[in-house]
């Protein structure tokens, strides 16, 4: 079975990666992806407070490291498909309405 993985970049273009039936899973490394669809997983960009990366806040630094928690403070965390469509939006038109409604449908979610 062939596994399709769209990855979205911080300008909200999505690029598909698709995998054969015996390959591992490719992450495309040309790019930082904010966002990923993979077979019916969401994921957006967000840290384990509840906060989803903004990508309009001059102080968010994507490689910022957790210190409580070690790694990465902003990760991939599963959504729901609307949280993914409104971040997605957010990321193509830089508009705050489609943030706003994504982050309280992550924060809602689980």
């Amino acid at each position: 079975m062939r596994t399709k993985i769209i990855q979205v970049d911080e300008s909200g273009t999505p690029h598909e990666i698709v995998n054969g039936p015996d390959e591992p899973v490719k992450m495309c490394s040309n790019f930082n992806v904010f966002a990923q669809w993979c077979n019916d997983r969401y994921f957006v960009l967000a840290s384990n407070e509840g906060d989803l990366f903004d990508t309009l806040d001059t102080n968010n630094n994507l490689f910022k490291k957790d210190r409580e928690r070690g790694g990465m403070f902003w990760r991939l965390k599963a959504c729901s498909k609307q949280c993914y469509d409104s971040y997605t939006e957010f990321l193509r038109s830089k508009s705050r309405t489609p943030f706003i409604v994504a982050q309280r449908r992550f924060r809602s979610d689980f």
